[in-house]
């Protein structure tokens, strides 16, 4: 009943006097069964939870309106973390607010929200940025301009303050930032800063020269990915390890997954790069040219607006970055069985185009569409004449790649953060061989393999990420994607087509990840993904977790765990003369499963007086990888086998003024076991190698001068060898590089000059994927491969107006 008709009965009953506000309190309803004591508990129990008081005054009970308790406000602080000078947005960069450690989204956004103080403590930190250490009041939308370190000015602007090098590790598991600023003045800068930079990481495999593909943690070809923007790099060559599938000029961020990543992450069972592009300048046009003794480069960069701008980019070979009369021929003097070996350096030509046009909101928004477009041609001619016979090879390896994405990220003003990301890519790749011998004595040509094969992949995604403002308890981020793939085979033997396939798949994922505060220095990362192939008409379900703890602050541990599935995956094939080659499948589950694999990491990372210090173990297993096994004509099948990788990374970085130095060492194991094995025990995989040192040294003198210089060694592959036999040989991988760089500043002209010289002390090493052997008979072979990089200078020039 109301309540002021309550007291009037009450008056009545029991001879009480109340003093109150007739109209207010018929305002309020109230339902009560019970028996009190005094007339004081009565009417404690009647304005419990309502905005009213009582005082007794006399004998008459004073009722009166009083204000609510007033709740905690919630404070709000929202940013973005920009370059100072470019305006460009910093991506992923990492933030620290009242000791909460945030990573900003691509467009270097974030937010997070406290009840205890409208003033915010904030520390923000970019890969070759000056730390910026200050107070921000909530309320507004902050833009902190990070000042880029002395790698990328001419001058020191900002003295006795810390500065994020190169290399940024053990922020979470299997987690690797890298500095593109600091990749231009590594050995090798030419036109592969990307890829020489990641190269000489921990766990990313660097020995044998990868010509289009990663191995990190001992992950299959096919199961890792490069995205530039969002656009997949399918596998652009990276012949002579030189010219790398992505144009350096490009390059924002780099972002390295090696293993036991979050739910958010796409649909791979091995590890990710995901590098960022530069947004443009909008405040005047800029022009960049590289060129040295192999390729020519250039950007331009142009303002459309105070808030949009426009780049376009190029590069083109302009003459055989190889020798065309590097060819060899060495005897390995076997008694019993004599084999003669012949190094080809194949022709190679290379060019691409890039374009993105992006837009700046006031309020941090973000709006580009990128696009690229790329091909290349690797070929060889092999010669030989014996005594008996002579030996023809033709091989060519032909790739067109091209894609596109379209990005729209807000900012609302609850502190949310959500982006749509649409992209394309595709990849049209042609293959042919053609091997022959010829008799001398008979004049006979008789053909052995004459196989020319055409691949088309294409992958159309549309996804949609919701992030919700941090604060001290959690940091939850919602997601749904979808994909399209599209696959086309066609293989061709002596003209006939014994091979066709047509594919195309549809499937739906969707993801909700949170970031659990569960004590000051412990923190919780569950995950889950769900995925759904209409292709193959099943359902997916991936869990994930991390744990963050900081037991002090100069160290951290981490560890996660992951379960993964992958759908568009790469097949090989092992032929009767002991090659491997691969192909692009999409799994149906009944000739291709869906790969599925589980990531176990954990690891440690120490910290202090700019010394890092980092140990990560890793555990990964492999099921359902697809291998077509062609031993003779007649014996041909397809295989499912499973594989499993192990090792530990290690990894010690020491930051001084002037110098930066690291050292890195990886020991794993990588193993697979298929059916047509001899004998069904693991056996190593063809990319499985035991121990790889890296080390790097950067310094800068007199102001101007950079000198840089790296080391690989790995312990070698089995691949090289008769893969199903025991008898393995490993030839090592040694390679010094070397780098001087010079700067100089003339008026409006800014520019680099140096030179290079890979691998410096002339090591004969071998190419990983590009080995091949030609059967001539039971005890002759000839090794046919595209040897790796060989005493190369590079003199180059850059400049910037």
């Amino acid at each position: 009943m109301p309540l002021n008709e309550l007291l009037v009965e009450l008056r009545g009953r029991y001879d009480l006097q109340f003093s109150y506000d007739d109209r207010l309190l018929s305002n309020y309803r109230v339902t009560l069964r019970q028996t009190y004591s005094s007339a004081a508990a009565l009417l404690d129990d009647v304005i419990s939870g309502l905005p009213l008081g009582w005082e007794k005054m006399g004998d008459v009970f004073v009722i009166f309106p009083v204000e609510n308790p007033s709740l905690p406000t919630q404070y709000l602080i929202r940013g973005q973390i920009l370059e100072k000078g470019s305006g460009e947005p910093l991506p992923f960069s990492h933030v620290v607010i009242d000791g909460h450690p945030l990573v900003t989204d691509l467009k270097g956004a974030f937010s997070y929200s406290a009840r205890d103080d409208s003033l915010f403590d904030v520390k923000a930190s970019h890969l070759g940025c000056y730390v910026l250490d200050t107070f921000l009041i909530a309320g507004s939308f902050h833009k902190l301009f990070l000042t880029p370190s002395v790698y990328s000015l001419p001058e020191i602007v900002v003295k006795d303050n810390l500065i994020e090098r190169s290399v940024q590790i053990g922020q979470t598991s299997g987690l690797i930032n890298l500095n593109s600023y600091i990749a231009g003045y590594l050995p090798g800068n030419g036109d592969n800063s990307v890829f020489n930079l990641l190269r000489l990481q921990p766990g990313i495999t660097a020995a044998g020269e990868q010509p289009n593909d990663l191995i990190m943690w001992g992950s299959y070809e096919g199961t890792s990915r490069v995205t530039l923007d969002g656009i997949t790099i399918w596998g652009l060559k990276n012949f002579n390890d030189n010219i790398s599938a992505v144009n350096p000029f490009m390059v924002k961020s780099i972002d390295l997954f090696k293993g036991g990543y979050d739910a958010t992450k796409e649909d791979l069972v091995g590890g990710i790069v995901r590098i960022t592009g530069n947004t443009g300048n909008r405040s005047h046009t800029k022009l960049n040219f590289f060129a040295n003794n192999q390729l020519v480069n250039g950007k331009v960069e142009i303002p459309i607006s105070s808030k949009s701008s426009l780049i376009v980019a190029s590069r083109r070979t302009f003459k055989n970055p190889f020798d065309a009369d590097d060819i060899a021929i060495n005897n390995l003097n076997s008694a019993e069985n004599l084999k003669y070996r012949i190094d080809v350096v194949p022709d190679y030509w290379f060019g691409d185009f890039n374009i993105k046009y992006s837009l700046h909101g006031d309020n941090g928004n973000l709006f580009y569409i990128s696009a690229m477009g790329a091909s290349d041609n690797f070929k060889y001619n092999a010669y030989q004449e014996r005594p008996r016979f002579i030996i023809h090879q033709e091989k060519y390896d032909k790739n067109k790649q091209g894609g596109a994405s379209l990005y729209w990220s807000m900012n609302n003003g609850s502190g949310g953060r959500s982006h749509i990301k649409a992209t394309w890519s595709e990849l049209h790749s042609d293959y042919g061989i053609d091997r022959s011998i010829e008799s001398i004595r008979f004049n006979i040509l008789a053909n052995r393999v004459d196989v020319k094969s055409q691949t088309m992949v294409r992958e159309i995604s549309l996804d949609y990420q919701y992030e919700l403002a941090g604060n001290q308890l959690h940091q939850p981020a919602i997601g749904v994607e979808f994909f399209r793939n599209e696959l086309n085979l066609t293989e061709d033997s002596s003209e006939v087509e014994y091979f066709s396939l047509s594919d195309a798949g549809n499937r739906i994922a969707c993801f909700v990840q949170d970031e659990i505060f569960f004590a000051p220095r412990l923190t919780l990362k569950p995950g889950l993904r769900v995925n759904h192939s209409f292709f193959t008409g099943t359902t997916h379900i991936d869990p994930r977790f991390g744990v963050e703890w900081k037991p002090w602050s100069a160290l951290k541990i981490n560890m996660a765990w992951g379960s993964y599935h992958q759908f568009l995956i790469k097949s090989s094939l092992y032929d009767e003369s002991g090659s491997f080659r691969y192909s692009w499948t999409l799994a149906d589950e009944e000739n291709v499963p869906v790969l599925r694999s589980q990531h176990f990491v954990a690891g440690a990372f120490w910290n202090q007086n700019n010394l890092s210090v980092s140990i990560e173990g890793y555990y990964k297993t492999v099921d359902g990888y697809t291998r077509f096994v062609r031993l003779r004509r007649i014996n041909e099948n397809v295989y499912d086998g499973e594989g499993r990788s192990y090792g530990v990374d290690v990894f010690v970085k020491k930051d001084l003024e002037d110098y930066n130095f690291w050292v890195s060492y990886t020991l794993g194991r990588s193993e697979e076991l298929f059916p047509y094995f001899p004998e069904q025990d693991y056996r190593r995989a063809p990319h499985d190698q035991r121990h790889e040192l890296k080390v790097a040294a950067l310094a800068r003198f007199l102001q101007k001068f950079h000198f840089s210089a790296t080391y690989i060694y790995g312990s070698g592959f089995p691949l090289y060898s008769n893969y199903l036999s025991t008898n393995y040989i490993e030839p090592d991988y040694s390679r010094l590089d070397l780098a001087l760089v010079y700067q100089f500043n003339f008026n409006k002209v800014k520019g680099e000059a140096g030179v290079s010289l890979l691998n410096a002390l002339d090591h004969h090493n071998i190419k990983y994927s590009s080995f091949e052997r030609i059967p001539l008979d039971q005890l002759n072979s000839i090794y046919v491969d595209a040897e790796s990089v060989e005493f190369t200078p590079l003199v180059f020039v850059k400049v910037k107006f």
